[in-house]
């Protein structure tokens, strides 16, 4: 059975490249296909902010003329030297059939395209790159889907060890069910106020929301700056993320700490769309939208997550950073248990497994592991 692997190369392909994982998994236990609309906010060279600063090329494997997988490669950047462990080039999208040829001539085409480009090592997978549903799910395929969280069949880990990928990290989702958190009594933000008076916990604002935004970049990028994998958020991804989700978005989903009127901490909850988007199908016909546009309004959201949680590098590793955490874990703790965050349970995601006082923190508030994504690496032969 011959098989072939062609770059993605016009409209038509570009929206074969976009559906494949609905039309390869569907029927798969745990699997919920997402919305057309946003796979191409995330992936189309049109519309997706990833583009504004990387370049990126697709592929398509057939067997018989069968799409049986896809695959990217990409080039970020934004990203720094030596972020991925000196990994200077990309790859993602993996999505195929269980089957080690397709899998084996999907890497073999990406690796080539970049090792091509002068690049000796790459990491992923990525779409497209840390800020975009970064990790293959090798735990947590049967948990409820998670927007932004990328879906995996279990056998595809099996595919990457065989392609001689080793594991670099891995990216924890915890979740706190509201049925066991620990209700907050307001210790932690007094304790932090007692210490520095100067400090004011407020919501963010919709009247002003790009500010509020460029408050969210900065702090984040100052705050993560360090980190294994760090990529700095462009103003245009984040706009991005915040302009999908808008109609759904409300003031208490965000918090931020300021000092003295200076933003030095937020954090930022996103509600899970796949509550209102899970039955309507990746197209939605005229009455889906109309039923979409009316959730945006009345929908009670029972799960979400936290998107952006972060301290200025300033405070970190200091009593008054940890204090701060606290504070905002106990803000939001607060409003969900006066039901204006979600109902059921609250996942903080893309915790790397060496980020040890944070898990220290999230365990003191009882949240327990319910995903993991492993990100790879692998060194190419430029000879």
């Amino acid at each position: 059975m011959p098989l072939s692997v062609t770059p993605v190369a016009s409209e038509a392909d570009l929206d074969l490249f976009l559906r494949l994982p609905v039309n390869l998994y569907r029927g798969l236990s745990g699997y919920v296909p997402p919305l057309m609309l946003d796979r191409r906010s995330l992936l189309d060279p049109k519309k997706s902010s990833f583009f504004k600063h990387g370049t990126a090329q697709y592929w398509i494997a057939r067997r018989d003329g069968e799409p049986v997988g896809r695959i990217s490669a990409q080039i970020d950047g934004i990203q720094p030297e030596g972020a991925f462990n000196g990994a200077t080039a990309l790859f993602g999208c993996v999505d195929a059939i269980d089957d080690p040829e397709v899998t084996g001539a999907l890497f073999h085409t990406a690796e080539t395209w970049l090792r091509e480009k002068g690049h000796d090592k790459i990491a992923g997978p990525f779409a497209l790159n840390m800020n975009a549903e970064p990790g293959l799910l090798v735990e947590g395929q049967e948990e409820p889907p998670l927007a932004l969280v990328a879906w995996h069949p279990s056998y595809l880990l099996r595919h990457f060890v065989t392609s001689g990928f080793t594991p670099s990290r891995d990216l924890h989702y915890w979740r706190l069910p509201q049925s066991v958190a620990r209700v907050p009594d307001l210790r932690a933000i007094n304790r932090l106020k007692s210490q520095m008076p100067d400090i004011a916990v407020r919501r963010m604002s919709r009247r002003h929301a790009r500010r509020e935004v460029e408050i969210i970049r900065t702090i984040y990028n100052d705050a993560w700056k360090d980190n294994w994998g760090f990529v700095p958020l462009h103003p245009a991804d984040v706009e991005v993320i915040i302009e999908d989700a808008k109609p759904f978005l409300r003031e208490e989903y965000g918090i931020v700490v300021e000092k003295a009127g200076r933003p030095i901490a937020v954090a930022l909850c996103f509600p899970n769309l796949f509550e209102v988007t899970r039955d309507l199908g990746t197209d939605p016909s005229p009455w889906g939208w109309a039923k979409l546009a009316y959730r945006s309004f009345f929908h009670r959201f029972e799960s979400g997550f936290i998107i952006v949680f972060g301290v200025i590098s300033e405070f970190r590793h200091t009593v008054g950073g940890a204090m701060i955490a606290m504070a905002m874990i106990d803000e939001m703790l607060r409003r969900g248990g006066q039901g204006r965050l979600v109902g059921d349970w609250l996942e903080a995601g893309w915790v790397l497994d060496n980020n040890v006082a944070l898990q220290k923190i999230l365990v003191q508030y009882g949240f327990h592991k319910a995903r993991t994504l492993r990100l790879f690496e692998k060194h190419l032969s430029l000879a």
